[in-house]
């Protein structure tokens, strides 16, 4: 275990973040300097300006929160609220486990990505440099003696693509919360006029002006 953390210590000296390393768990409590780290891996994944630097509790767990919501699921690495409250507290070892699966994480997509690179070479034939970024292409790959024709999408785009998916699913999600929110509010609204159109009647037959419990209820709210 020891040595693991070595290679993680030497892992993160490796990246430059944005505050003296003093000690492992008080540096990454408010998970920014780890916010940094990601974003060199994954830039489309983490805007920066989403975590704040800060001592209090609350902020470091709504950071831990934010940064397991936008990215660390999209990893398939999924923090509980007891590791989050962990981290954010500066538990010994929690840091530590988690940045080793990072690490794990990236080492593993780099390693697939060259394994890729080395196992198969491709070419293009009739297409400049202008077009080779505008959508599919005719792809010829070579596999030992036989070559195969594919169409393929740019890398660029094809990650675009996906970030702007997960962008508009957490829009989506967001929409569906604040139509849900209406909803509800009409409910109670109808329901108030109701109550005051039975209030009417009831004063037009004579009956008082005597308010329900439910509508003195709804006046309190409106």
């Amino acid at each position: 275990m020891n040595s693991d953390l070595d290679d993680v210590f030497r892992w993160i000296d490796d990246h430059e973040i944005s505050r003296q390393k003093k000690n492992l768990h008080r540096d990454f409590a408010d998970a920014v300097p780890l916010a940094e780290i990601l974003k060199k891996h994954y830039p489309k994944l983490v805007q920066l300006h989403n975590y704040s630097s800060g001592s209090a509790l609350a902020q470091k767990i709504i950071n831990w929160e934010t940064l397991n919501r936008k990215v660390l699921n999209k990893l398939k690495i999924n923090l509980t609220y007891a590791e989050q409250e962990q981290l954010a507290k500066a538990v010994p070892g929690a840091v530590e486990r988690l940045l080793h699966k990072i690490k794990q994480k990236v080492e593993k997509q780099t390693k697939e990505k060259a394994e890729e690179n080395d196992e198969q070479v491709y070419f293009l034939e009739g297409v400049t440099n202008s077009e080779s970024l505008e959508g599919v292409l005719d792809i010829k790959i070579k596999a030992g003696s036989r070559t195969s024709s594919q169409k393929m999408l740019p890398a660029e785009i094809y990650q675009k693509m996906e970030l702007d998916l997960a962008q508009k699913d957490e829009e989506i999600n967001s929409l569906v919360q604040q139509v849900t929110h209406l909803t509800n509010l009409l409910k109670l609204k109808e329901d108030r006029i109701i109550d005051l159109t039975n209030q009417l009647q009831s004063m037009a037959n004579g009956d008082g002006d005597r308010a329900s419990p439910r509508t003195r209820f709804f006046g309190k709210i409106f």
